[in-house]
């Protein structure tokens, strides 16, 4: 077995599909649309948000953002995670296929700074 760390998203996708028997791991939008591979199957269900939600598919991973402390109310960082968990930003990270952190099972893992 011979393990490898790329530097992108879009390096690793490149290296499993241009290497017979490789096996991968990706967020899954990057990897839906891409004719040249294949996505695990695990218990015969596809690698899908809604099979994650109802834990039929067990292997997801929430992704997550860290700060060094909270952000000063004001700063463009506590903007940031304020616009993640509006509506809006809620409704972009839904079109990408994922889901908002506010839909998790453990939501209050995650809290931008007050205003």
């Amino acid at each position: 077995m011979v393990r490898c760390a790329r530097d992108s998203t879009e390096d690793v996708l490149r290296t499993v599909a241009g290497t017979p028997g490789a096996l991968g791991y990706s967020e899954l939008g990057a990897a839906t649309d891409r004719d040249n591979l294949a996505l695990v199957r695990i218990d015969g269900h596809p690698a899908a948000v809604v099979d994650a939600d109802n834990g039929t598919y067990p292997f997801w991973e929430t992704e997550l953002g860290y700060t060094h402390g909270d952000p000063e109310a004001h700063s463009l960082t506590a903007s940031f995670l304020r616009y993640l968990t509006n509506q809006l930003g809620a409704d972009i990270i839904r079109s990408h296929g994922d889901r908002p952190w506010a839909e998790l099972a453990n939501p209050q893992l995650c809290h931008p700074a007050p205003l």
